[in-house]
């Protein structure tokens, strides 16, 4: 395949009415679990702090995990991805209490260590990456997985880092989702997050 190694970082779009989410505290936390959730309870988030003036609940909204609308979940449910699970969730107005429903938080259980320590331009530490200028994929090491099994993923590196490979991109996009930007892996820095 000719874009086998086409991988983008999940994103935010900044927009500033559109919230960042923090998890409830009523609600169960299951992102930090390498495993698939049997039975899971409703995720719980709630709009966190700076609180825009007038928020909008975007298609796309990160807690810095991923929470995903009915328009984006339409095109991901069935499409059944290995080491992906879509968990229920709503969303609480802290401003009126009220509650937002349809929308499902991304448990990504893959995690797949991919950097190459060589032509990447970064600083490769226990549980992250600091200093990132570039980052380069490990080809070789993607490779030994097969696809339908990397088409989504955390860098085991950095596991806030989610990566989507551009199959999945194009699927995404095809809706016109808000509030949401993929970045090349090879465009990715520490500027990336603060640019609109």
């Amino acid at each position: 395949m000719e874009n086998e190694f086409d991988y983008y970082v999940i994103l935010s779009s900044n927009e500033p009415s559109v919230p960042l989410l923090n998890e409830d505290d009523e609600g169960p936390r299951y992102f930090h679990k390498k495993v698939e959730i049997e039975n899971p309870e409703l995720m719980k988030f709630k709009i966190g702090h700076p609180i825009p003036k007038k928020p909008v609940l975007a298609d796309y909204l990160s807690t810095p995990s991923s929470v995903i609308s009915k328009n984006i979940f339409n095109v991901l449910e069935p499409l059944n991805i290995s080491g992906v699970q879509l968990i229920p969730a709503v969303i609480r107005d802290q401003i009126n209490d009220k509650l937002h429903k349809d929308y499902w938080a991304l448990h990504i259980i893959n995690r797949i260590q991919c950097i190459d320590p060589v032509l990447s331009d970064c600083e490769i530490q226990k549980r992250t990456i600091a200093y990132v200028k570039k980052i380069v994929l490990d080809k070789k090491a993607l490779e030994e997985i097969p696809l339908e099994e990397r088409l989504v993923f955390r860098m085991k590196e950095h596991s806030s880092k989610q990566l989507f490979h551009t199959t999945i991109v194009d699927i995404i996009m095809s809706v016109n989702p808000t509030g949401i930007r993929f970045i090349p892996i090879e465009d990715y820095n520490d500027g990336t997050l603060f640019v609109e």
